[in-house]
């Protein structure tokens, strides 16, 4: 093989990483001055729906969760959990967590929330909605923290209705990550500091 042959493979194997990487640089700066024009996504917007007008390769990502539609009984295959959970709902009905698509239909259809015939009926509380729907934060917000946890599970029924979602973690107006429930008040107390988004994960 020639010389410059060898030169002229090199090259071009170096060339196009390059050439690969300055478009992928090209289109994230192309991206992030699309989300700089974004206009503010109203406060307590529950459906993930409006987020995914302006962040649709993101709300595509979550809308992969559907996929984990299958429903995985734990006390079937494993019947010593009825024995450890009993006395709390857990001993009547668990299955393996699927993904954030299915967490209000599952937690509505569980034989933990039992049948409840009118709001103040059933064996859970209303803790029961906290981490399932982008609903709470507004439904907090709306009544009041000591409000909300006040009373039974099938109480705020007709007021959730988004599985969790978009505006569970992100500020509508920066989109940085952020706390949307009574989480900062008990950090606070326990006197634990926040101080990125990191930390905000775990």
């Amino acid at each position: 093989m020639k010389k410059t042959t060898v030169v002229t493979a090199i090259s071009v194997a170096a060339i196009v990483p390059m050439a690969l990487l300055a478009i992928s640089i090209n289109e994230n700066k192309a991206e992030q001055q699309a989300l700089n024009t974004v206009p503010p996504i109203k406060k307590f917007e529950s459906r993930s729906s409006e987020w995914g007008k302006h962040y649709q390769r993101q709300y595509d990502s979550y809308m992969q969760t559907r996929k984990s539609d299958k429903i995985d009984d734990m006390l079937e295959s494993n019947p010593a959990l009825v024995v450890l959970w009993a006395g709390y709902g857990f001993s009547k009905d668990y299955n393996a967590p699927r993904g954030h698509f299915y967490m209000l239909e599952d937690n509505i259809n569980t034989l933990r929330t039992g049948g409840p015939t009118d709001a103040g009926a059933g064996p859970m509380p209303t803790a029961c909605w906290t981490c399932k729907s982008t609903d709470v934060p507004r439904l907090i917000d709306k009544i009041g923290e000591e409000d909300f946890y006040t009373g039974k599970w099938a109480r705020h029924g007709g007021e959730i209705a988004n599985p969790v979602g978009c505006g569970d973690c992100h500020d509508n107006e920066t989109m940085k990550l952020t706390i949307t429930r009574a989480r900062p008040r008990q950090i606070k107390v326990v006197g634990v500091s926040v101080s990125n988004e990191t930390e905000l994960r775990g």
